[in-house]
């Protein structure tokens, strides 16, 4: 009898490993061949469940955008203006391993969509709702007298999602973990404070 194979537990064991490897070795270690060795399969093994890398690194892409949201929606969950936007913003930052290791995986994601179309194409929803996620937030600030009317919501939400990205890229190339920009953060909404 042939074994069963869970096909979904398999792509997401396979997307696990090449975070593991992203994150121990770096995207340009991260082959195909230390990837199949480093799950103990044959190579050709790995694209039976994906197309070819880029389909296996989009999907590794989308579980860190899950955790993402995740982390965000639980980061939020029960707060509202200025201190929902704090929490936020934090949860973007790279200041655990974890997140270290998905702002590897972001940065390499967005190297490779810079290189193909058909990616580049989709462009990146996600900033899109993460932007204007911020600038709600701000409007709930300013709906409860924590920030001044005339508040750019919409275009301090997009600095604030630019600031997070920021955050990422500097620790990618340099290693910083965005500690210090949380007070350049509330400087910056201190400025529109009511």
């Amino acid at each position: 009898m042939p074994k069963v194979v869970d096909h979904a537990q398999r792509r997401r064991d396979i997307v696990d490993a090449l975070l593991e490897l992203i994150a121990r070795e770096g995207m340009g270690a991260a082959t195909s061949r230390s990837l199949a060795s480093h799950l103990g399969v044959s190579n050709g093994a790995l694209w039976r469940y994906f197309k070819d890398k880029d389909d296996l690194l989009a999907a590794t892409y989308q579980t860190v955008l899950d955790k993402s949201n995740q982390r965000v929606a639980e980061a939020i969950a029960g707060r509202s203006g200025i201190d929902a936007v704090l929490a936020m913003i934090e949860t973007f930052f790279p200041l655990t391993a974890e997140l270290q290791d998905e702002a590897k995986v972001v940065l390499a994601f967005w190297g490779v969509a810079a290189m193909n179309p058909t990616q580049a194409s989709h462009g990146n929803p996600e900033m899109v709702q993460w932007s204007d996620e911020f600038a709600a937030l701000l409007a709930e600030a300013v709906a409860a007298g924590e920030l001044r009317p005339e508040t750019p919501v919409a275009a301090l939400g997009g600095i604030l999602l630019s600031v997070a990205t920021n955050a990422q890229v500097e620790y990618v190339f340099q290693g910083e973990d965005g500690a210090g920009r949380m007070a350049d953060v509330r400087r910056l909404l201190e400025s529109f404070r009511a």
